[in-house]
């Protein structure tokens, strides 16, 4: 029987108006419980990163319980958890990352939403200086195992108070022998306040330039006069005899040999482990320009274009010694005598003129 012809019998009657309605909303509530279990299609942006899944969840909270995300009050969340979810929502979730922050001898860790090295040091309210460095760079992007490094840096000028030394100036003399010499001025030491720029990073000095020299009491270099006169034999000199001595056998400490060559007027000077500036635990420290560790009572720093390095020498008032180092200030008749200790080169001073026998390679 059709609908109309049913409700022309009975439009009078309660029953039919219920028994329409059963008909209608019936499979209306059936179509829309099945929707309800039906899967929605949402898009999940987790830091940056989206994805399209399917959930039954029906709010964000349900989403987030699903995968076992758990939001703290750090972390960014859109919309909020109460959120009803629709089909092709879309969820979005920052989290906030632990990023380590090395400064002023000490690791800041830093809950921040940044990516980048300057928010991070924004969020975290450390102030840089104008020579500060960090590492990365502040527009570095970071990844979630990152860290930044900040080294303070401050330049400053500081004035230091130094000794300028004299130098010794050699001026050929026609009136003296070869082999004698004179003191014609004696050397004076100078004073000087320096100026530096210092750079120092976390406290410690990585940088120093010297901008100005202020002369206190200016050096007074040494004048020496170097006998150029040939030898005469007749005469009874002591400095013609060991010139003469030189050409064939001499006996010095004991022993005999036939000097390569004989110098005269050498300055000698001492040093000392300590003397080179480098620190004990250094591996360089005590070590020669050769390699060799420097030993006491045989090791001596030369000009190697005078004598050779491993060759001997005879020193009057030294004694035998080994050519087994050099230094910047080794340069012609010079010759540094290596001792123990600083106070014993410091006793040792500097000793003038004197005579070193030039053996060889061979010990006599």
């Amino acid at each position: 029987m059709e609908l109309r012809a049913i409700w022309e019998k009975y439009k009078h009657s309660g029953l039919v108006v219920f028994g329409i309605l059963a008909l209608v909303l019936v499979p209306m509530v059936g179509y829309f419980s099945a929707q309800a279990t039906q899967p929605k299609q949402v898009t999940f942006s987790l830091d940056g990163e989206s994805q399209t899944v399917a959930t039954k969840a029906s709010t964000v909270q349900q989403f987030l319980t699903e995968r076992n995300i758990t939001v703290t009050e750090k972390d960014s969340l859109q919309p909020t958890p109460e959120t009803k979810l629709s089909d092709g929502a879309l969820i979005t979730l920052h989290t906030a990352w632990s990023i380590p922050v090395q400064v002023d001898g000490q690791t800041k860790t830093i809950q921040t939403l940044s990516r980048d090295v300057a928010g991070v040091l924004k969020d975290s309210g450390i102030a840089l200086g104008e020579k500060d460095r960090v590492e990365p760079a502040l527009t570095a992007s970071l990844t979630k195992d990152a860290s930044i490094t900040i080294k303070r840096v401050v330049e400053q000028t500081v004035k230091v108070e130094e000794r300028v030394a004299f130098q010794e100036i050699r001026k050929n003399d026609p009136a003296l022998t070869k082999g004698k010499s004179r003191v014609l001025q004696n050397g004076q030491e100078g004073k000087a306040i320096a100026h530096y720029k210092l750079v120092m990073e976390d406290g410690k000095e990585v940088s120093r330039e010297l901008v100005a020299r202020d002369v206190l009491v200016p050096k007074k270099d040494q004048v020496v006069a170097v006998g150029t006169a040939a030898p005469s034999l007749q005469n009874n000199d002591p400095s013609q005899r060991v010139l003469v001595a030189s050409a064939g056998m001499i006996s010095r400490g004991g022993k005999v040999f036939r000097p390569k060559k004989v110098l005269n007027g050498v300055t000698l000077t001492a040093y000392s482990p300590s003397g080179g500036g480098k620190h004990p635990s250094s591996p360089g420290y005590g070590r020669t320009a050769t390699g060799v560790k420097a030993k006491a009572g045989h090791t001596i720093a030369v000009d190697p274009k005078v004598i050779p390095y491993g060759w001997w020498v005879y020193i009057e008032g030294v004694g035998y010694r080994r050519a087994e180092d050099t230094g910047g200030a080794m340069r012609g008749g010079k010759i540094d005598v290596f001792v123990s200790t600083e106070p014993e080169a410091v006793q040792f001073g500097r000793k003038r003129n004197k005579t070193v026998y030039i053996i060889g390679p061979q010990k006599p």
